[in-house]
């Protein structure tokens, strides 16, 4: 009976290894399977990272490009500011430049009234009634006209009337009222 006992054992323990062997092997496919699932959402992870440090780093040169653009338009805009007056500040404003361009050309202003804006954007638009002292040079008259449609914040002849003094002297011209319509926002 002792031999039958040593035979069951040997049997026994034969059969208990290659179990633990088995489980053992089932053991390490089921860690390897679930340590590459951690490393595959390790990888996807660092992957996003990546993905939004790349387009972090463009966001910020686009944003810097944006930044470069507006500082460079930064110049038109005030450009653009300066195109209008306000309704509080026109017609200081408009009578500074009519009288300074009226100097600079040689011209007597004899009166300049406001008027109320015709037409659509009424609103927006205020007008200014100017008589200057006539006879005047032609070519002092068109250098004033142009001063008023150059001007910033945007003036318009909207009205105007030439003719001849009744004795033609040169260059000599007579005007009656000039209107003046300035722009406002």
């Amino acid at each position: 009976m002792k031999k039958e006992q040593k035979k069951m054992q040997a049997k026994t323990t034969r059969t208990i290894l290659s179990a633990t062997l088995v489980i053992v092997i089932i053991g390490a496919v089921v860690g390897f399977y679930f340590g590459l699932q951690v490393i595959k959402a390790y990888a996807l992870e660092v992957t996003h990272s990546v993905t939004d440090s790349h387009a972090s780093g463009q966001n910020i040169s686009e944003l810097n490009k944006l930044q470069q653009q507006l500082a460079a338009g930064q110049g038109l805009v005030t450009k653009a500011n300066e195109l209008f007056s306000t309704p509080a500040t026109y017609q200081t404003q408009a009578l500074k430049d009519i009288s300074k361009y009226a100097s600079e050309a040689g011209i007597s202003i004899s009166s300049i009234d406001s008027a109320p804006a015709e037409g659509a954007a009424a609103t927006s638009n205020y007008s200014e009634v100017i008589t200057i002292q006539s006879p005047v040079s032609y070519a002092k008259f068109l250098q004033f006209l142009d001063g008023i449609e150059g001007n910033l914040p945007k003036m318009q002849i909207t009205g105007i009337t030439i003719g001849r003094p009744k004795i033609p002297s040169g260059d000599q011209i007579t005007t009656d009222k000039i209107t003046v319509t300035v722009s406002t926002r």
